[in-house]
């Protein structure tokens, strides 16, 4: 159940069988205090009563269901305002989300495209390279002594194109 302290009355609706008798009362207790005992949270409260004449129970009924239904309408169209933002706000992030996506798979294919061209690139200067590099070493003629300590023909003809191949792909096939 319900505390008191948390009770807030904001209006309320008396009927009495004669309308004299509602007059003089309203008169009598109108801008009164409220009283009670001291601690009474509503003690120092004043009374505000106002006589309605001509006034029904049946019209205070239509105004009140007027006024709920007036509550639920504006309750209804602010449900429906923010249910509209928060579409559009999902939407937004959706979409943001999908462009994403998109450019990042557009930037990964041109890496790849770019990075196939270079292979590409790198792999015809290598070869060329490489058939260079064979033609000087079959040109020159290396005498090699048994005891030596230079290596082999064909161990220098391995290594100036494993670097020039290497130089390629980590300068981006640019010398």
């Amino acid at each position: 159940m319900e505390s008191r302290k948390n009770r807030i009355f904001t209006e309320g609706w008396v009927e009495f069988a004669s309308k004299r008798v509602a007059r003089e009362v309203a008169l009598s207790l109108n801008n009164t205090q409220v009283g009670g005992k001291r601690r009474s949270p509503w003690y120092s409260d004043l009374w505000n009563i106002k006589y309605l004449p001509r006034f029904t129970w049946g019209l205070l009924n239509e105004r009140l269901a007027y006024e709920r239904a007036v509550h639920k309408s504006r309750l209804r169209t602010e449900v429906a305002i923010v249910k509209r933002e928060t579409e559009h706000f999902a939407r937004s992030v959706k979409q943001a989300k999908r462009e994403k996506k998109l450019k990042a798979k557009n930037a990964k294919d041109s890496l790849l495209q770019a990075s196939s061209d270079r292979s590409q690139e790198v792999n015809a200067d290598s070869a060329l390279n490489c058939s260079a590099q064979s033609y000087k070493d079959k040109s020159s003629v290396v005498t090699s002594n048994v005891h030596s300590q230079q290596p082999s023909p064909s161990k220098q003809k391995d290594k100036p194109a494993n670097s020039d191949f290497l130089r390629h792909i980590f300068s981006g096939g640019f010398q």
